[in-house]
């Protein structure tokens, strides 16, 4: 909203997160874990063994991810090690964690898992704005799984956690893509679905930040998002009324 006789800026940028904003990452990893999983031997249709294996493998990965810039880790020794300490917990022998690693991390880099109306709206909105990805996570990854889906061509810029040196909510990350667009904070919107990096990133960062509530979970009053949109598809109108 603005004020009387304000007029409002026009956005010229879109920002996006990636994962569970425009592709499932939360599917895209079920899918790729249970691939490599079975072809290794394991039986990830056994809902006691998933569920457990799924447990341990979640607490580590998460220790080993968020430690990786500090310890310089690899995005393959992150898995291997999650694997390890996973198998370990549960006290199974006779896995090779490094290759279950690369057989995950195929399958993974593979899939494109778009969120409900992604592709409608990101075609939707190309030619209208600048877009752009800022994503904590690989790369090599990210790019594979754009190009699975063929949406790579839409986004001016990927700028992605392990080759900034940075990840969000450091305004570095989103600096790197104002500098790539040509653009200056007040003139660009940041769609993600995570408070912790994405808005927090975006307000540090002076940038407006639409929430993609995607859960539909409720916001404390030290969560104020510009906007907050609950599918995807309500992003274009949402632009066009601002605009109005």
């Amino acid at each position: 909203m603005t004020g009387q006789g304000e007029k409002a800026i026009v956005y010229k940028g879109i920002l996006f997160d990636l994962d569970n904003t425009l592709l499932d990452y939360d599917r895209s990893e079920e899918i790729a874990m249970r691939e490599a999983l079975a072809e290794h031997g394991l039986d990830p249709d056994n809902a006691s063994f998933w569920k457990q294996f799924r447990h341990h493998f979640i607490r580590c990965n998460t220790v080993y991810w968020l430690e990786r810039f500090e310890r310089k880790l690899h995005i393959s020794k992150v898995l291997e090690l999650s694997f390890r300490d996973a198998f370990a917990e549960l006290k199974l022998d006779g896995y090779e964690a490094s290759s279950l690693a690369e057989s995950y991390w195929r399958h993974f880099c593979r899939l494109f898992v778009p969120e409900e109306g992604a592709q409608e709206v990101i075609a939707q909105l190309h030619g209208a704005y600048k877009l752009a990805i800022v994503s904590n996570g690989i790369g090599e990854a990210q790019r594979q799984r754009l190009a699975a889906g063929r949406m790579e061509h839409y986004f001016e810029a990927l700028v992605v956690s392990d080759e900034a040196g940075c990840a969000k909510p450091d305004p570095r990350i989103f600096h790197a893509a104002l500098e790539r667009f040509g653009l200056k904070p007040h003139e660009v919107l940041f769609v993600g679905d995570s408070l912790r990096d994405d808005y927090a990133g975006a307000v540090r960062s002076g940038i407006d930040f639409c929430l993609y509530n995607r859960r539909r979970s409720p916001l404390g009053d030290e969560h104020r998002p510009a906007y907050s949109i609950e599918r995807l598809c309500e992003l274009p109108g949402l632009l066009q009324s601002r605009e109005r």
